[in-house]
């Protein structure tokens, strides 16, 4: 039987959620990001496309954006960097039980 390993999660990032406004009349509805961020721990791969693949504890929501991804040693992997996750999914393992999720998330903002 194989020990069971922790998988590590060495990056840091700041996550951003959003809460659904509705106007008044109920026509228009927007996404209101928090001004305060959750700070989430990452586990990062690019995929061919230059995506990032997200590995992480943390349930985010689609659309939901990430800053400040900084590694072990506290440097950022692009300076003022900005992703938005566009797809999610639940890690799941054989024996039956969820792990975590996995996200792809594509960068709108922030330069090398």
């Amino acid at each position: 039987m194989k020990p069971i390993v922790a998988k590590q999660y060495p990056y840091t990032a700041d996550y951003y959620n959003y809460t659904l406004i509705t106007s008044a009349d109920g026509l228009v509805t927007e996404k209101r990001y928090a001004t305060i961020p959750t700070q989430v721990k990452l586990s990062l791969s690019v995929n061919l496309l230059g995506e990032l693949v997200i590995d992480s504890e943390t349930k985010m929501q689609l659309e939901g954006q990430l800053k400040n991804i900084v590694d072990r040693n506290g440097a950022e992997i692009y300076d003022a960097g900005q992703w938005q996750i566009t797809q999610t999914m639940p890690l799941l393992s054989g024996l039956g039980t969820k792990e975590g999720y996995r996200y792809r998330a594509r960068l709108i903002a922030g330069a090398i």
